[in-house]
């Protein structure tokens, strides 16, 4: 079998992992009665389980079985970030932000439940990473506190958050390329290197070997940003907060390159053998979508 179909293959599956882990989740979530309240269910399942490549979950699994880590014992931390990054969807679909009618081909939550509850969603799937954090790994209140650190810390204004105002208020200058890799590696970057970094601390990883892959997420997260970009030239405006506007096409083709590059050897610095994240670095040049 040709090795990048086999390796398609065992990202399909940690996938389908992944998916039945979310699903079920959410959909066995203890929580009070009422009509209101199934329905706010309902919409936080809508936009949790609309598909989506779950490049974050799954990073997290793949770097937790480099270290023979289950994936049962990463999968609450991986739902987690998830569940973050569903959320800023959700925030970002709204008439307040992006304004977007679709997600993934499918009317946008706030298109379907309304404006206020895609915002209790949002609100609701945020404080459930961390209610979903503190229960699944309660038997050490130490790796509770890291893990929460750690997300918060991604997710809120150090990271996530930070970088959604910066792209809201970026100026009327046209940024640097140093300033473009500064917002994504806040608003993109930082759930990817969490989802590296939560899972390195949940496997034992030793210090130096979760910097490294610190690092790699760092810079993958940087490179999925960019290959974002490589697929939006011609079809939006390239505006002061793009690489292609900056940079041209062919100058981001090669800043990618770079990024990517830089974040094999911080992988490699850890494991010289790491097929399937060498190939989540190699999938991002070359995705379509």
């Amino acid at each position: 079998m040709d090795l990048a179909i086999q390796l398609d293959q065992e990202i399909a599956a940690r996938v389908r992992s992944v998916n039945q882990y979310v699903d079920s989740y959410l959909e066995s979530m203890d929580l009070p009665h009422g009509p209101a309240i199934a329905e706010l269910r309902k919409s936080m399942l809508y936009s949790a389980t609309n598909g989506g490549k779950r490049f974050r979950p799954v990073l997290s699994v793949l770097v937790g079985e480099l270290f023979g880590c289950p994936a049962e014992k990463i999968l609450p931390f991986a739902t987690a970030v998830e569940l973050v990054h569903t959320y800023s969807l959700i925030h970002d679909d709204l008439p307040c932000m992006d304004n977007d009618d679709l997600r993934r081909g499918k009317p946008t939550n706030h298109k379907v439940y309304g404006e206020d509850f895609a915002l209790l969603a949002g609100d609701a799937l945020l404080t459930e990473a961390f209610y979903l954090i503190s229960d699944k790994y309660s038997d050490s209140t130490f790796l509770v506190g890291q893990l929460v650190r750690l997300l918060s810390s991604a997710a809120g204004i150090r990271g996530m958050v930070g970088g959604q105002a910066i792209d809201l208020r970026p100026g009327t200058r046209k940024m640097t390329k140093d300033e473009i890799a500064h917002l994504h590696l806040l608003k993109t970057g930082a759930l990817i290197r969490v989802a590296v970094e939560g899972a390195a601390v949940i496997a034992g990883a030793r210090p130096s070997d979760i910097e490294h892959l610190k690092k790699f997420g760092e810079g993958l997260g940087l490179a999925f940003q960019v290959a974002d970009d490589v697929l939006d030239h011609g079809e939006k405006d390239q505006d002061i907060r793009s690489f292609t506007g900056i940079l041209g096409l062919e100058g981001t083709k090669s800043y990618l390159q770079e990024v990517s590059s830089a974040a094999l050897q911080e992988l490699h610095k850890v494991s010289a053998d790491a097929p399937m994240l060498e190939y989540l670095i190699s999938f991002n040049q070359k995705r379509q979508v």
